[in-house]
C-alpha cells in the first residue's frame, strides 16, 4: 500500500474488498433510503404474514359510509289531481247510490207527501214533510188511531178553497163492521165510549162543532177525521173512504217550517 505524499496531496486507491468509505454528501442519504426501502418491504412482509390490520379497519369503514351515502328512494306520493279524481269519483258512486235507493224506496215501500190542509193541527202542521208507507207494504191492518193518506174522495162537499184534487191525510177512527156516532162532545163506538189519546185539538174537544151521525162503517171502508175536530172536512161531510183508495199509512214527520224535524208515529 502506498502513502501519499504531504506535498502532493495524492489520496491513496482504495484497498480491494473494503468497505465503501462515506462521503459526507449524498451517499450517505442514498445509502439511508436504501436501508429504509428494506425496511418497508420487511415491515409489509410481516405484515402480510400477519393478515391485514384490522386497527385501521374502523377508519376505513368511516371513509366509506362518509363518501358512499345510500341514497333513500323518494316516497312516492300520490298526484294530487288523482285523488282528487278519485275522491269525486267516490262522492258520484255514494249519490248514484242514495238516488237509487231513494228512487227504489219511494217506487215499492215509501213515499213523501206534503200535508195540504190544517185538518190535522196539532199533530201536523200546514206544509210539513210526511213519509208515508204504501199500503200494499204494511205488515199488519190498519187499526183505529193510525194516520192514512188517501186519494181526493169524489164528493167532496167542502168550501171550494180546497184543493180539489191532491190527496189528503186524516186519522182513522172507525174500522169495518163498526156503528160510530156521537153524543156531545163524546164518540161512541159500538155502544162504547172511545178513548183517544190527547191526539185532537183539546181547544175544541173530541168531536168539534159537528156532530156524528150514527154510521156503520162498510166493509172495507174506514170512518176517518182530522185532529183539528172543529176545522176538518172529513167523513162527517163525504162519509167512510174505501180501503182501495188509501195510499199509505204516515210513520214520521221529517220537514217542518221549512226545516229538518223528525218524529215517528
Amino acid at each position: 500500500m502506498r502513502l501519499s505524499s504531504p506535498d502532493t496531496g495524492e489520496q491513496p486507491p482504495p484497498s480491494i474488498g473494503g468497505p465503501p468509505e462515506l462521503s459526507v454528501g449524498g451517499s450517505v442519504s442514498s445509502f439511508d433510503a436504501g436501508d429504509g426501502g428494506l425496511s418497508v418491504k420487511r415491515a409489509e412482509t410481516v405484515r402480510s404474514r400477519r393478515g391485514p390490520d384490522r386497527r385501521l379497519r374502523g377508519l376505513e369503514l368511516g371513509r366509506q359510509d362518509t363518501d358512499e351515502v345510500p341514497v333513500r328512494p323518494a316516497r312516492k306520493d300520490r298526484p294530487r289531481r288523482r285523488r282528487r279524481r278519485r275522491l269525486v269519483t267516490k262522492w258520484v258512486l255514494v249519490l248514484t247510490v242514495a238516488t237509487f235507493a231513494a228512487v227504489l224506496l219511494r217506487v215499492s215501500v215509501v213515499q213523501p207527501f206534503s200535508v195540504p190542509s190544517a185538518a190535522m193541527v196539532p199533530t201536523l202542521q200546514v206544509g210539513d214533510r210526511i213519509l208515508v208507507v204504501k199500503s200494499s207494504r204494511l205488515a199488519g191492518p190498519i187499526q183505529s188511531g193510525d194516520i192514512v193518506v188517501f186519494h181526493h174522495p169524489k164528493l167532496f162537499p167542502c168550501s171550494a178553497g180546497r184543493d180539489q184534487s191532491g190527496d189528503l191525510v186524516q186519522r182513522v177512527i172507525g174500522l169495518p163492521g163498526d156503528t160510530i156516532w156521537s153524543v156531545g162532545n163524546k164518540i161512541y163506538i159500538d155502544g162504547q165510549q172511545l178513548y183517544e189519546r190527547g191526539w185532537y185539538d183539546s181547544k175544541y174537544g173530541q168531536v168539534g162543532s159537528t156532530s156524528i151521525l150514527r154510521t156503520k162503517v162498510p166493509p172495507s171502508e174506514y170512518f176517518v177525521m182530522g185532529d183539528n175536530r172543529s176545522d176538518s172536512c172529513d167523513s162527517r161531510a163525504f162519509g167512510t173512504i174505501a180501503r182501495s183508495s188509501v195510499v199509505g199509512k204516515v210513520f214520521a214527520v221529517v220537514g217542518r217550517d221549512g226545516h229538518p224535524y223528525l218524529r215517528f208515529f
